[in-house]
């Protein structure tokens, strides 16, 4: 939470530069120069005063996977944020669901079709489809949370998963010790977020000297890791000792199916950061959560497209960060979360 909030005021606070203009005429006389320093100042009162009214008129829209879950509305708290400091007009929208794919499709080409539109954000529930959708716009288009294909697309905002995963992996592995045994119940299999976070896990697992003994995917679904974890733990005879798992709604059910076989040392990794999962940590349900910084995303996405529509310079990937949860930080990390959502 240290570096959620200490990017939070970076981003939110306003440096305000005032010039000095220097007088080299030694000629001029002191009325002359007062006449001068109040046509530079109303001058520069003009240039603000334009400058205010162009950031007025920047118009930016925003489509999230849904408007309907707790991660999200911190995204949403971020892009409402953003807009309010910077000044410029967001249309904010989302789908009922996260599998509500036409109904995001549909705002998609009602939202690019609009002739007032400086610049598009878009978390993507099928970059594929969405790629055909946005087709040939000429509205610079930026994605954020989930990449996609899109050859004219500004830059992506969002977890780096592979790093968040490996410093999550990392964490249980220490915990373990070398010679431990793992297993990986992932999210849905050959998507790149799971992949990418498969790929930190495991990692992280080998040059800690622990072995992965198993990877099952669950689709993102708490009854469908129970059900894996319960099958698992049939197969390896118990013998598991940490459980790197994709999302907190993975993990709860890998908790659940742990809990019911009465086993109490095996180390599980939740990822998401969302206010059940941080409270696992403090029940000592989870020993971490890989916590990503869904406000961050929300907040530099419109920072981000604010900045194309200006002609500024913006880089293609951009990492919003992630922290580690432990007993240790859990419970600040969770007031802070629910500061953020207004509770």
């Amino acid at each position: 939470m240290k570096k959620f909030l200490a990017l939070f005021m970076v981003l939110t606070l306003t440096v305000s530069l005032a010039a000095c203009g220097t007088n080299k005429d030694t000629n001029i006389s002191t009325s002359d120069a007062s006449k001068e320093t109040e046509t530079e100042g109303t001058a520069g009162e003009e240039a603000a005063t334009e400058e205010t009214a162009n950031d007025s008129d920047i118009r930016v829209g925003v489509i999230l996977k849904t408007l309907s879950s707790e991660y999200w509305g911190y995204v949403a708290a971020g892009v409402k944020a953003a807009g309010e400091d910077l000044g410029v007009t967001v249309d904010l929208q989302g789908p009922a669901s996260e599998t509500a794919y036409d109904e995001q499709n549909n705002m998609i080409e009602t939202m690019i079709s609009s002739p007032d539109l400086d610049a598009f954000v878009i978390a993507p529930l099928q970059p594929d489809s969405v790629v055909s959708v946005l087709g040939d716009t000429t509205i610079p288009v930026l994605f954020v949370d989930t990449d996609a294909p899109y050859d004219k697309k500004v830059t992506y905002i969002g977890t780096g998963n592979y790093d968040a995963a490996y410093l999550g992996g990392e964490y249980a592995a220490k915990k373990a010790g070398e010679g431990a045994k793992a297993v990986i119940i992932g999210g849905v299999q050959g998507n790149t977020t799971s992949d990418d976070r498969e790929e930190g896990y495991r990692d992280a697992m080998e040059a800690n000297g622990i072995t992965v003994e198993a990877v099952q995917y669950a689709d993102g679904l708490a009854d469908k890791a129970s059900s894996i974890m319960e099958n698992l733990l049939t197969s390896l005879n118990n013998d598991i000792d940490v459980v790197l798992c994709h999302s907190d709604e993975t993990a709860s059910g890998v908790s659940r199916a742990v809990q019911q076989a009465g086993l109490n040392d095996i180390i599980i990794v939740g990822f998401d950061g969302t206010q059940a999962g941080v409270q696992n940590v403090i029940d000592g349900n989870f020993a971490v959560e890989v916590a990503q910084s869904p406000y961050n995303m929300g907040y530099m996405a419109v920072e981000k497209a604010v900045a194309t529509t200006k002609g500024e310079t913006v880089d293609k990937s951009i990492d919003s960060g992630a922290t580690i949860i432990t007993s240790e930080n859990a419970q600040a990390y969770l007031d802070e979360l629910k500061t953020v959502l207004g509770e």
